[in-house]
């Protein structure tokens, strides 16, 4: 089984390829969703993070409040490297436990879905890398439809994120996002074709 890496920036369209791969019967793996699972109400991974940063980034329910967390570490390096030295570990171990059970149900092709795939090394552990790649004012307009995020806020979020032709030069596969979704559609069923032909 081969296990490709899909990353990108903030506002690329990540999800909708994700949705594309899922669609065509390739299973995805988002580290967003292990990320929650090793954080969750009840884990070894939340009670180590509550008791590096306090109980005040739980909610009512006592689970993580992410924009709390989200705002402890943003601007501050050291604390959000201690935080990635908690959750990497977690969904490192917890994504490969997920691929060997894809790869036992018989899947020959598994998509890792990651915006920081290169950042936690892990890109170097996949068949291939496959980047989404969009304009930056493409991204602007789509983050802030979907969250309503202030434009300059956006902005410096792309700017903390690692350089695109950095990615570029490290990726396999590059799927442009910058049209309509039937092209999307179209690029991404290419590559998938490619994917299953490099399998056989």
């Amino acid at each position: 089984m081969s296990v490709y890496g899909l990353t990108g920036g903030i506002g690329v369209g990540k999800s909708t390829v994700a949705n594309i791969f899922q669609e065509s019967g390739i299973p995805v793996v988002l580290a967003d969703d292990v990320g929650r699972q090793v954080a969750a109400k009840g884990s070894d991974g939340l009670a180590e993070i509550v008791s590096s940063f306090g109980a005040d980034i739980l909610d009512a329910n006592g689970e993580l409040d992410r924009r709390k967390l989200g705002t402890l570490i943003f601007n501050n390096p050291d604390r959000r490297r201690h935080l990635e030295g908690i959750l990497h570990p977690r969904v490192r171990d917890l994504s490969q436990e997920l691929f060997r059970s894809l790869e036992q149900t018989g899947n020959q092709i598994v998509i890792y879905e990651s915006a920081l795939l290169y950042e936690t090394q892990r890109h170097t552990e996949m068949r291939g890398v496959i980047l989404v790649t969009a304009s930056e004012e493409q991204r602007i307009a789509r983050v802030r439809s979907r969250d309503g995020s202030d434009e300059e806020d956006v902005r410096k979020r792309i700017r903390a994120q690692m350089d695109e032709e950095e990615k570029r030069g490290l990726a396999d596969h590059i799927v442009d996002n910058s049209w309509d979704l039937p092209a999307l559609h179209g690029n991404v069923s290419s590559l998938i074709a490619e994917l299953r032909q490099q399998q056989a």
